[in-house]
């Protein structure tokens, strides 16, 4: 099946200073366990779990595949936001260092879709993509994955919405989606200065969940 990895590597040990990781992230994320290494890198990670290991210099977390669309980046630190499917063959790569983006790399099957910014030093040895990953990720923590014992210590955590959050959404309008019987979308609408509720037909038409690819099927 081969490996369907996904998650942030970073270097410097933020054991301390979690909660400055989580700020500089924009997460909030709630402790549910002390694991091993073995599980948190184990394939396809679960949307709304962060499973996280502590290198002696760096830190490795783990999340789902849609979390590593977008770029992650912290200030006079070097970050790698990564996902691998063996499965897929889809890859995305993006490198930043002190939020500046020197390299990032989409590519399906043999087909690079994405390719900008200078060539990191691990790519002069090849080119695979999921060797770049792996390569990039042991300088990043400063060892190679394949030296992590997979007893190793690691911790899960989940995604919790924080106060602001909750705040935020309470303030949002309302809409709820209707299918009727003749096929034409509608959605019902609350205000936030009121409890007027006004019924429309949706512009254009809405895709459900169900008929929506993941980033690594698009190109199916």
């Amino acid at each position: 099946m081969g490996f369907n990895l996904s998650g942030i590597a970073i270097n410097k040990n933020f054991e301390a200073d979690f909660d400055y990781l989580q700020e500089k992230l924009g997460w909030n994320l709630e402790k549910q366990s002390e694991i091993d290494f073995e599980t948190a890198s184990s394939n396809w990670k679960d949307e709304g779990i962060c499973d996280v290991y502590f290198s002696e210099q760096g830190t490795l977390l783990f999340i789902s595949m849609d979390r590593c669309t977008e770029s992650f980046s912290i200030e006079n630190q070097n970050v790698l936001t990564f996902a691998l499917s063996e499965t897929s063959m889809a890859f995305n790569i993006i490198y930043t260092e002190n939020c500046i983006e020197k390299r990032s790399i989409m590519q399906v099957e043999d087909h690079r879709m994405h390719d900008e910014g200078e060539k990191l030093a691990v790519e002069s040895t090849s080119e695979d993509p999921s060797e770049i990953i792996w390569n990039q990720m042991g300088v990043v923590l400063g060892k190679p994955f394949w030296d992590i014992a997979p007893d190793a210590k690691a911790t899960r955590y989940i995604f919790s919405i924080s106060k602001t959050q909750l705040k935020k959404e309470a303030k949002s309008t309302k809409s709820e989606i209707t299918v009727p019987k003749d096929g034409k979308i509608t959605y019902e609408s609350e205000s936030d200065q009121g409890s007027i509720k006004t019924k429309k037909q949706a512009p254009n038409p809405i895709k459900t969940p169900a008929t929506e690819k993941k980033w690594w099927e698009f190109w199916k």
